[in-house]
């Protein structure tokens, strides 16, 4: 695909086969940094960045840490250079930035050096000013990416996380190789998931395109292992749309936000299968009689499939990795709703924004 034939469509599919070639050659792109975690005593991990590349580290943090039992936090870089008490050694910053220009992950990276930490820069793009500021460099490898919404760049760096965290975890025997080789098969079942699920969020994209288009304000929800899709896909459909779209996790949102409901609110519900499932579909049901907006579940309940607003598919809903699912349909929406509205979410707003703001290094 060159740039001249790039579309933000084409992206979320290809993100299966992205995964695959990463999955083939990860052991040359993970050599460099798992040599360099086994350099040192390391017992704890913090992935800091930026929008996509937060809401990235926020879905690789459980898995990580169960293969590898130490703490691993996802913070946004500007809180990590800002923490006051952070411990004194034995410590990881990967810092994560899909261009590799991200000034407020670069000021983390060396907030961390200075405080004598071991650095990895993680990036899908090579020769850039974060490779400058961390001692070894991750390739999130996902290729070319030209569209202004990134879900590659997510999808990619979940998968370089889990895989690095996958690969230390044999490496120093917190993991069999059966345990390994199964994470590994059931990351690929759920990537490979990807154009099925992208597909049939067309298809119900089409079904309530005409409802869809009248949204001018739309909000949602998720818990568990899905908040990072449900952060990431907010802000997909924020950088397509450009009107007011907001997401809560679902304890946060009945905390105060369901006073703002009314019958113009669209609402969409992430819901995964997990402990708190009926306990949305049940805040569903309530705004659905009491409230009258518009409502939408994007789940696997069959229970729901007469409801043609609902997306229904069959989710592997794998405990750490159905975030790379979930997301999908709300990546779809965005592109969709956005061509629909007349907007070229390819395209950037302001081409030049982040050199006006100084958020990217140049």
């Amino acid at each position: 695909m060159n740039k001249q034939t790039w579309d933000m469509y084409d992206y979320i599919v290809e993100s299966k086969d992205a995964v695959r070639r990463m999955v083939d050659h990860k052991d040359e792109i993970l050599k460099e940094a798992t040599e360099y975690f086994f350099s040192g005593n390391i017992n704890r991990i913090y992935l800091v960045g930026s929008g996509t590349s937060y809401h990235a580290g926020l879905a690789s943090r459980s898995m990580m840490e169960k293969v590898l039992g130490i703490p691993v936090i996802a913070q946004y870089p500007m809180d990590f250079k800002d923490q006051e008490f952070l411990p004194d050694s034995n410590t990881l910053v990967i810092g994560i930035s899909h261009a590799g220009r991200s000034t407020s992950t670069i000021l983390a990276l060396d907030k961390a050096k200075e405080k004598g930490y071991a650095t990895i820069a993680a990036s899908a793009e090579k020769n850039t000013p974060i490779m400058d500021h961390a001692e070894r460099f991750l390739e999130i490898s996902v290729g070319p990416e030209y569209a202004a919404p990134k879900t590659k760049g997510y999808i990619g760096t979940v998968a370089t996380l889990v895989l690095l965290a996958l690969n230390i975890g044999i490496k120093s025997k917190k993991i069999t190789a059966l345990e390994y080789e199964n994470y590994v098969s059931d990351l690929l079942d759920t990537t490979d998931n990807i154009p099925a699920i992208a597909g049939k969020s067309v298809d119900w994209y089409n079904y309530n395109k005409e409802e869809l288009l009248k949204s001018r304000r739309m909000i949602i929800v998720g818990y568990e292992q899905c908040k990072s899709a449900l952060m990431e896909g907010t802000l997909k459909v924020l950088e397509a749309v450009r009107y007011s779209v907001t997401g809560y996790e679902l304890e946060e949102f009945m905390h105060g936000v369901y006073h703002s409901i009314d019958q113009d609110t669209f609402m969409l519900y992430i819901g995964s299968e997990g402990q708190y499932y009926n306990r949305m579909i049940n805040m569903r049901n309530y705004f659905e009689k009491e409230r009258g907006n518009k409502n939408f579940v994007i789940t696997s309940d069959k229970g729901l499939e007469k409801d043609p607003r609902n997306l229904i598919f069959d989710f592997k809903n794998h405990p750490y990795f159905a975030s790379l699912e979930y997301v999908v349909p709300l990546q779809v929406l965005a592109r969709k709703l956005s061509s629909d509205l007349g907007i070229d979410c390819n395209i950037s707003s302001d081409p030049g924004f982040h050199k006006k703001m100084g958020s990217y290094t140049y």
